[in-house]
């Protein structure tokens, strides 16, 4: 049984999202790169634990309300007079949890920087922190663009978000790393000011017909929360490094985290393919077909991972002291962080298959075990550079 038109809507939607976070994604990688040069290794640490904690911390009071806003709009429908009381309920909620998340930071702003930056001097940078964490608030309109299906705004979102974050803070860069963060921490601002009138014009806060949102919220935001938590940790793997380590060998792993993000890009553009189509066969039932599809995209990213692993470890030193050698020091990290970030595009293009067959809990597990594996070689790789 095929669905021509569901297909070639779907792919084609996918294509949009997937090319608009590729281009951004490429985007910030060249300005990180900058940024690392313009900083050196010490200085780029303290930017990138505050810019990656802060990023963070806003995910841990999300509570499940994003994915929410995306399923129940779009289950809803888009005309739904529930679906305005669904986001007025949970934006408000939001931010209630944002301003109470701002006073805990700012009242443990010198905790963070005597633990996290080593230099209890530095608490002036927890300013620009909690300016970048408060604007991550606009990122919910990206998940409401998404439940009611408007992909070309959604998409136009993830671009000008990563594109004018790392845009700013190179264009603030004669400023200062304060002023850097500050720059940086304007991306979910710029990227979602599109969607801002496309979600008044719906007229939210009037008009509405209450539902149960307690419901909602007990019975799938909170049991739904700690699988997306997961599937973000990674953001959290430079913070937790800081506690242990000084920021010039923080500066020196994220150089190498850079590299290893970049490694993700192409297990996850075959997983942009791969995932609903998978999901196409899984309510097909059509499980031997979505089995040959996955074997498929491991056989074409064997080619990407093995030229990128015989890259890496004939090439790495060549590579670092051609665009940035004051990194050389960290060519270790580099050649095995970069390494594991092929190997696990295997694992990037599994979990995208048991998300296909709606096996949440498996593409959890998978993820932490992911995330915890690459937290314990960056301990023992930055212990030993000690």
């Amino acid at each position: 049984m095929k669905i021509p038109f569901f297909e070639g809507e779907l792919i084609r939607r996918g294509t949009l999202v997937f090319l608009a976070t590729l281009f951004a994604s490429i985007i910030a990688f060249f300005a990180n790169l900058i940024i690392s040069k313009i900083l050196g290794p010490e200085s780029f640490g303290v930017f990138k634990t505050i810019i990656y904690l802060f990023a963070f911390l806003p995910m841990l009071t999300d509570f499940g309300i994003n994915v929410s806003l995306t399923k129940y709009i779009a289950e809803f429908g888009k005309e739904s007079k529930k679906v305005k009381y669904l986001i007025s309920w949970f934006l408000k909620v939001k931010i209630i949890s944002y301003l109470l998340l701002t006073i805990i930071i700012f009242l443990l702003k010198d905790y963070i920087a005597l633990h996290f930056l080593k230099n209890i001097s530095l608490s002036y940078l927890v300013f620009a922190g909690i300016f970048s964490a408060a604007l991550t608030f606009f990122s919910v309109f990206s998940f409401i663009a998404l439940g009611f299906q408007n992909f070309k705004l959604f998409s136009l979102s993830q671009f000008l978000n990563s594109a004018s974050s790392a845009f700013i803070a190179i264009l603030l860069s004669p400023l200062g790393i304060f002023y850097m963060i500050l720059g940086w921490g304007l991306g979910p601002l710029i990227g979602n000011l599109p969607i801002i009138p496309f979600v008044l014009k719906k007229k939210i806060f009037s008009g509405y017909k209450k539902i149960d949102m307690k419901k909602i919220f007990l019975k799938f935001s909170l049991p739904i929360y700690p699988i997306e938590l997961s599937a973000t940790l990674f953001t959290a793997i430079i913070p937790f490094l800081s506690l242990f380590f000084s920021q010039k060998l923080i500066g020196y792993y994220s150089f190498a985290f850079m590299f290893y993000y970049v490694t993700t890009l192409i297990p996850n553009s075959l997983s942009a393919v791969l995932f609903p189509k998978v999901s196409e066969l899984n309510g097909l039932k059509r499980y031997k077909d979505a089995k040959n599809i996955l074997r498929r995209s491991f056989l074409y990213y064997s080619l990407v991972a093995i030229t990128g692993l015989v890259f890496v470890i004939l090439f790495s030193e060549w590579f670092i002291n051609l665009i940035a050698k004051e990194y050389l020091p960290s060519l270790l990290i580099f050649k095995i962080i970069v390494s594991l970030g092929f190997i696990f595009g295997y694992n990037v293009i599994y979990i995208n298959y048991l998300k296909g067959l709606g096996r949440v809990r498996r593409y959890a597990f998978f993820v932490l075990i992911q995330n915890i594996l690459l937290i314990i070689v960056s301990f023992t790789l930055l212990n030993a550079m000690l």
